[in-house]
């Protein structure tokens, strides 16, 4: 009885060790489409601070007498929409990584919870052939020994 205790202990376990790791790719995936959509917003973040920038330069330009979109003023503000593309870029590109790095998370998650069902199950089919050994050498009135 105990044998077939631990066969169903070894299949339970198996199984269970797949689940979580099923539930923790799923979960590093969810994590990975967080960690874009805050990409997006912290690039729109960028765009629309940089955009309230380059018109308060611009007004400030005017403000002092410059002529606003010309010379030395043009290329100040060449320049500051340059930094703020850069800056979107570089968001994206470090959301995209942390995305990445979850999504590999989550299928090692996976592929940790295939072993742990392949380690369950072999450890069952070991039991399985233990048992039925340890049964035919009873019912033919000696006991295996172990060891």
């Amino acid at each position: 009885m105990a044998d077939l205790t631990q066969i169903a202990g070894n299949v339970v376990q198996g199984i269970a060790g797949y689940e979580a790791g099923k539930y923790n790719r799923d979960a590093a995936y969810n994590a990975a489409i967080e960690e874009e959509s805050a990409g997006v917003a912290e690039e729109a973040r960028i765009r629309a601070a940089a955009r309230q920038a380059i018109g308060q330069q611009v007004a400030a330009q005017g403000a002092n007498g410059f002529t606003m979109g010309s010379g030395s003023a043009l290329d100040a503000l060449a320049e500051s929409q340059i930094n703020a593309a850069f800056d979107a870029l570089q968001a994206r590109q470090q959301a995209t990584r942390r995305a990445r790095a979850a999504r590999a998370q989550g299928d090692i998650a996976l592929a940790q919870g295939n072993n742990a069902l392949l380690t369950g199950m072999m450890g069952a089919a070991s039991k399985s052939i233990d048992w039925a050994s340890d049964r035919r050498a009873s019912d033919a009135g000696t006991m295996r020994r172990r060891g």
